[in-house]
């Protein structure tokens, strides 16, 4: 097999062909679910671990194997998948199973998993050994072929561009490999991003993002990229490498080609802020009067109503600090444990050197988004950095000299949490020097049609190219709709409509025929987790409150809170 010519991890390299291998499972068990073997026994793949990734066949001896906690996602041992000869087992029902396994595995690519096949006759599962082996060796060849097809693309494409930062991915968006350049260039662990979904780690404009999702030619487009919080400027280009990946490639842009990039796009500033909103109008006052100090800016405002958009325009309206970095980043999004680290720089658990988000926005802004989640240790560490405009560097043991503007925001005034006792006084008298209240929706309608006009001239490329009566329908709905996420949730429904607009019927007026914003399956965990925070975050954090409109017990509320370190 061909030898990648850059730093992929063998490891990650057996992820993805794994993924090769469950797709060509579920395709050809497609094909063969009516057949006797699929309708009375169920055929399983396994990973070499041992892990179920994928079942396929009789629905009820599925449903028995969830009832036994055997289904997707479980572990076999070895010796019940029968891999030297068929196996018997009894399930708690006492109902008793016969089973065979074969392994997916081949000397260029190593075991990649077992494909097995169950059933309630052992006779049965004796006369499936010729088809499983056939299955088998079809898994192995199949997985083999894509992936050299792949690899030789990737590498012919990669030896004319050598030094080319550039990203392939799959029809579904996922990352399949990452050019060492461009590992260099945003500074991210392999491990985190190959298999991770492009969409997840880089925030691409919503022109460019429809571009790339509906698999269009891009040839050398400026763009504002977002990637983790790190805004940078890049050229970006994708063309198609195979029927069903593609390559994106990232080149810096020249000093000269910034400079006309800046004065043709409209950078977000105070002074260009449309808005027919009286509220927000005053709101805009007030940050123009606020930029002319260096001191903090606090901005409350419930979730999705353009906090970061506001930061970001008060970054570019200061003279002093918008040549600078602007540098974000969401508390919300980082566990508790790795809140030091991020903040005030250091070694991670990986033993790679972390700089400090204060040196890193040094000349610019650093926006701290969810204020209100700061530890009360790490609350006191940055009272003591506001003073001092100074950072130690523990590896050259000299302190250095910072120049910022802070700007910080949360879902609920910080006021509260300080009369609660979970915000140190001190500090909340320092960042709320110039205060700012965003309006959620609701009471800023005025605007409802601003962003849309807005949202569609991104989406469509241009004012001209827009739809006019697809324009007027989503206008309709969006005004006569509560919108709980806010400007966010607004924009997703656009976006998404959008990308469905074949599929709605605009000679109606039913909200039935807008398709739902799509918003990713979360795990129940998650879930959970989630439901808790707001639970919090709404009743001010009053245990006996949110455990009654939880429907839980006390203690059990308590348990949760320091399982999810709330």
């Amino acid at each position: 097999m061909t030898d990648f010519h850059y730093d992929t991890i063998e490891r990650n390299k057996k992820n993805i062909m794994l993924q090769v291998v469950i797709k060509n499972f579920i395709s050809i068990m497609e094909k063969v679910k009516n057949s006797p073997m699929s309708t009375n026994g169920v055929f399983i793949l396994f990973s070499c671990e041992f892990v179920s990734v994928s079942l396929r066949g009789n629905q009820v001896i599925k449903n028995e194997l969830e009832e036994q906690s055997m289904a997707l996602g479980s572990y076999w041992s070895p010796k019940i998948l029968g891999l030297k000869e068929i196996y018997s087992f009894n399930l708690l029902n006492r109902k008793s199973y016969a089973v065979m396994s074969l392994p997916v595995s081949g000397s260029e690519i190593g075991s990649l998993g077992y494909v097995t096949y169950l059933h309630v006759d052992e006779k049965s599962v004796m006369l499936a050994e010729t088809t499983l082996s056939i299955l088998s060796e079809y898994l192995t060849e199949t997985t083999i072929r894509q992936q050299v097809n792949l690899e030789n693309a990737v590498n012919k494409y990669y030896a004319e561009h050598n030094k080319a930062c550039f990203i392939v991915v799959d029809s579904q968006g996922l990352i399949m490999y990452f050019s060492h350049a461009l590992y260099e260039q945003f500074g991210n662990s392999s491990s985190k991003i190959i298999n991770a979904n492009l969409f997840e780690y880089f925030l691409f404009p919503p022109k460019i993002k429809y571009q790339l999702t509906e698999c269009l030619l891009i040839e050398g487009e400026n763009i504002d990229l977002d990637f983790s919080g790190k805004l940078m400027q890049l050229h970006l280009s994708a063309y198609p490498l195979n029927a069903s990946h593609r390559v994106l490639i990232f080149d810096e842009i020249s000093d000269k080609s910034k400079s006309i990039e800046k004065n043709q796009r409209l950078v977000p500033t105070l002074k260009n802020h449309q808005t027919s909103s009286v509220k927000m109008q005053r709101i805009i006052n007030a940050a123009k009067e606020s930029v002319r100090s260096t001191s903090p800016i606090y901005i409350m405002g419930e979730e999705g109503t353009g906090k970061r958009s506001l930061a970001m325009a008060i970054h570019n309206s200061c003279k002093r600090y918008s040549d600078g970095p602007f540098i974000s980043v969401n508390l919300h999004s980082v566990k508790k444990v790795d809140l030091s680290i991020l903040l005030f720089g250091g070694m991670n658990e990986n033993r790679e050197e972390i700089k400090s988000k204060f040196e890193l926005a040094n000349g610019g802004t650093l926006y701290i988004e969810r204020i209100d989640l700061l530890p009360g240790i790490l609350q006191a560490a940055l009272t003591h950095l506001i003073l001092t405009k100074a950072l130690f560097d523990i590896k050259t043991k000299k302190s250095i000299n910072l120049n910022f503007r802070l700007i910080t925001s949360s879902l609920k005034p910080l006021e509260d949490l300080v009369h609660e006792r979970r915000f140190c006084p001190s500090l909340y008298y320092y960042l709320t020097r110039a205060s700012l209240c965003l309006p959620n929706l609701q009471n800023r309608t005025e605007d409802i049609a601003l962003f849309v006009d807005r949202k569609l001239t991104e989406l469509y490329g241009g004012q001209d190219f827009v739809d006019e009566n697809f324009r007027h329908f989503l206008l309709n709905h969006a005004q006569n709709s509560i919108w709980r996420g806010n400007i966010s949730e607004l924009m997703k429904w656009i976006e998404h409509s959008f990308l469905n607009r074949g599929n709605i019927s605009q000679n109606t007026s039913d909200a039935d025929s807008v398709p739902a914003v799509v918003r990713p399956i979360m795990t129940l965990e998650e879930m959970e987790k989630k439901e808790i925070d707001n639970a919090l975050t709404l009743l001010n954090r009053k245990h006996i409150d949110v455990a009654f409109h939880l429907g839980i017990s006390l203690s059990t509320l308590r348990r949760k809170i320091a399982k999810y370190a709330l």
